[in-house]
């Protein structure tokens, strides 16, 4: 039984954590502290978008070596409720990660935008500009899985926490 993650795992696991956070900040910016049009706002959205298709990559690869590597076991004592919402809370961090920045995206695209990848190259667009009902709902359901993001890594952060001071088991460790 592997003790910790592989290391591979471990880095992409954390760069995934710092970069999902500035991905809160500048769409949280963005939403609730209208910068105005103008080269803030243009820069804001494209470090948003650049950086929310960077997670998308990193969470592909994440899936690769975590297939390739496996991952380590639960303390056997821990009850069989904890093991089913850990798999629960993992399995929808993965889709989650996964269909945002696809949803994101097509966001983008319907309202316009091309994704200039880090300023280096365009991103193929999913879906022309489209009427602004169409982009609007996409908008909206861009927002709602943000917050389903953000009650998933809440819960994920509160297991974490749950194994560090209430179980004190050691699980904390599998990724430090």
């Amino acid at each position: 039984m592997r003790a910790r993650y592989h290391p591979l795992l471990r880095l992409l696991h954390w760069l995934t954590a710092v970069l999902i956070a500035g991905l809160f900040i500048a769409g949280g910016w963005i939403v609730y502290f209208d910068p105005g049009d103008g080269p803030l706002k243009d820069t804001l959205y494209h470090l948003h978008e650049s950086t929310g298709m960077l997670v998308w990559l990193l969470v592909l690869m994440r899936i690769a070596v975590r297939l390739a590597t496996g991952a380590p076991r639960l303390p056997p004592d821990t009850p069989g409720i904890v093991r089913f919402l850990a798999t629960a809370n993992h399995v929808a961090l993965y889709a989650v990660l996964l269909a945002q920045p696809l949803i994101g995206l097509t966001d983008a695209n319907a309202w316009g935008a091309p994704l200039h990848w880090y300023g280096l190259f365009e991103v193929p667009w999913f879906i022309g500009k489209t009427g602004e009902p169409v982009a609007q709902a996409l908008s909206s359901l861009h927002w709602l899985a943000a917050a389903v993001l953000l009650a998933l890594l809440a819960m994920h952060i509160a297991g974490a926490a749950y194994h560090a001071l209430v179980r004190r088991d050691g699980v904390l460790r599998h990724m430090a």
